[in-house]
């Protein structure tokens, strides 16, 4: 298991901010907040009333963010201690436009920010920008535990298409409940941890050490089991991870000893479940909310699971 676990509590301080209306200033200095960018210039069109609607539900580790505005934008943006990703609706983007690091941004293509350096972003009025803005220590913190190369993270700007739908899907799942400042702690946990190693999975150059790395499709598949336990995957996800039919992943288990990967899974959602209620504070959370945040729907059942893994009841882990 990783060293960071999903569930492990974090003490979560969610704030919500919104900004919205037509005067230029307030739009130029609450963008420049938002995004940390030492020069903003927002750029009313012609013949068109200037408004702007700006949005960021965060927590320490993690953000999501947006951003319209009718005018056109440029600013220089300097992300210190972040790791980004963001797209645009509506209309394109450019990170340093006219240099020779020219990035073009296609609408509902997410893309990473550049790491440790000043850059530009600029976009025509009335484009939408969404970003994904993560702690650099939670998120090198949790690819180290994953087996990459301790410390800064390299981020693609090519990132392989299959990796970068999944992401895309789970953000688009999870948003909802990201948005939503009451949310319970380890349900947002468990989102965050689920959507930072999508991130890492699309975008980070070094995922792997060598000396980490499980051969086989059996490793590969019980490495994506416990990479991606918090998503509602499926075991056709798992066969695709193992590079597989779902019938020979199933037979590659068997031959390997192992039980079904459904039971893989639903044994990696009670590590986490595990770790969350030893660390949770009984008189604010409840062994259902737990539960809930992973995936066992039907509380009699889990609670059976979890005595025949762990040989006692969850509600006594909770106790301590």
């Amino acid at each position: 298991m990783d060293a960071l676990p999903d569930g492990a509590p974090e003490p979560v301080d969610v704030h919500r901010h919104v900004a919205s209306g037509s005067d230029l200033d307030a739009a130029t200095d609450f963008y420049a907040r938002l995004h940390n960018a030492h020069r903003v210039e927002l750029e009313p069109v012609r013949d068109r009333e200037f408004g702007f609607r700006m949005r960021s539900v965060a927590d320490q580790r993690f953000s999501l963010r947006s951003s319209a505005v009718t005018g056109e934008r440029w600013g220089r943006i300097e992300p210190v201690g972040r790791y980004l990703v963001t797209w645009s609706q509506h209309g394109n983007a450019v990170f340093d436009a006219g240099t020779a690091d020219e990035h073009v941004l296609f609408p509902g293509v997410p893309a990473a920010y550049p790491v440790g350096r000043p850059f530009t972003v600029e976009a025509a009025a009335g484009v939408v920008m969404h970003a994904v803005d993560v702690d650099a220590v939670y998120l090198e913190q949790l690819n180290a535990a994953r087996g990459g190369t301790p410390g800064r993270l390299s981020l693609t700007r090519s990132p392989e298409a299959t990796a970068l739908a999944r992401l895309q899907d789970r953000l688009s799942d999870a948003a909802p409940e990201l948005l939503e400042p009451e949310t319970p702690t380890v349900r947002r946990n468990a989102l965050v941890g689920s959507v930072s190693r999508l991130l890492l999975d699309a975008f980070a150059t070094d995922r792997t050490r060598p000396d980490r790395q499980q051969t086989g499709s059996v490793g590969r598949a019980r490495d994506f089991i416990v990479d991606h336990c918090a998503e509602p995957i499926t075991v056709r996800d798992i066969a695709a991870a193992a590079e597989l039919s779902e019938r020979g992943l199933q037979q590659a288990f068997l031959r390997a000893g192992l039980s079904s990967p459904m039971l893989e899974l639903r044994r990696a959602r009670l590590e986490q479940v595990r770790v969350a209620l030893r660390h949770a504070d009984p008189g604010t959370t409840s062994v259902a909310e737990v539960a809930r945040a992973w995936s066992f729907g039907h509380l009699g059942r889990f609670a059976a699971y979890y005595a025949e893994q762990f040989g006692d009841r969850p509600s006594d882990t909770l106790r301590g």
